[in-house]
């Protein structure tokens, strides 16, 4: 969903990780207790899931290679389900395969929350118990609700990323504006000084059809005045 080489792109991941860690450090006032990982994937297309983590890169180079989302029980799961869940004796979770493979980076025992959007995006946010401290379930428990608000304010700041990286695109893609032979003579004239008078002399037209020519290209260029038309027409090299 997003390239590793585009820095905006990166940029964003690493201050939303940031802010991740931040967040539930401060719920567990422990940072080394967790570790999480932010997944969305769309339930229709079967992309390969969008992640914000601080698992192990090992397991998420080859959660992302394998398209492992296709067979994580956790998002099986997830996918059938709007409450949160817990790993730990959950008979709903019977693939021991992909658990030993997890298991190998430390992520065998977690709790997911889940969310389901309107474009049938589901999104889950998993906190992962690195270490064996008492006190993680009864966190969890405790403050549910948080971890769940968290989810939902980290989906809708990736949904508004990725729409305005859209917008941008779509922008960007707009075909140039085009500007008729003629129309490109007359503002050729016109940037070099050339008055509507002498402009409609050197083309042999009447100074009126100029005037025409020259409120068309304004019109087409989306500026205010002829003045500004140049500068925008040779922003876009359409007088070369």
């Amino acid at each position: 969903m997003g390239d590793p080489s585009d820095k905006d792109y990166m940029l964003f991941i690493n201050q939303m990780k940031k802010n991740i860690k931040l967040y539930l450090s401060h719920i567990f006032n422990d940072s080394d207790l967790f570790t999480f990982a932010y997944f969305m994937m769309n339930k229709d297309d079967g992309q390969p899931a969008f992640m914000i983590s601080d698992y192990p890169a090992g397991w998420l180079n080859q959660y992302r290679n394998y398209g492992y989302q296709k067979i994580d029980p956790v998002m099986l799961i997830a996918c059938r389900k709007f409450t949160p869940f817990s790993w730990k004796n959950n008979p709903n979770m019977p693939d021991q395969n992909f658990y030993k493979m997890s298991s190998d980076y430390a992520l065998d025992n977690g709790y997911t929350f889940t969310l389901h959007d309107p474009d049938n995006n589901l999104a889950t946010l998993t906190i992962s118990q690195m270490k064996q401290n008492a006190v993680f379930y009864d966190i969890i428990e405790k403050e549910k609700d948080k971890f769940q608000m968290l989810l939902i304010t980290t989906h809708e700041k990736v949904i508004r990323f990725f729409d305005a990286r859209k917008e941008q695109g779509s922008e960007s893609e707009e075909e140039p504006c085009r500007l008729s032979p003629r129309e490109k003579e007359v503002l050729f004239w016109a940037s070099v000084g050339k008055t509507y008078n002498e402009i409609s002399t050197i083309l042999s037209i009447r100074e009126g059809t100029v005037k025409f020519h020259i409120r068309n290209i304004i019109n087409k260029l989306g500026v205010a005045n002829a003045k500004h038309a140049i500068t925008r027409a040779m922003e876009l090299k359409l007088l070369s």
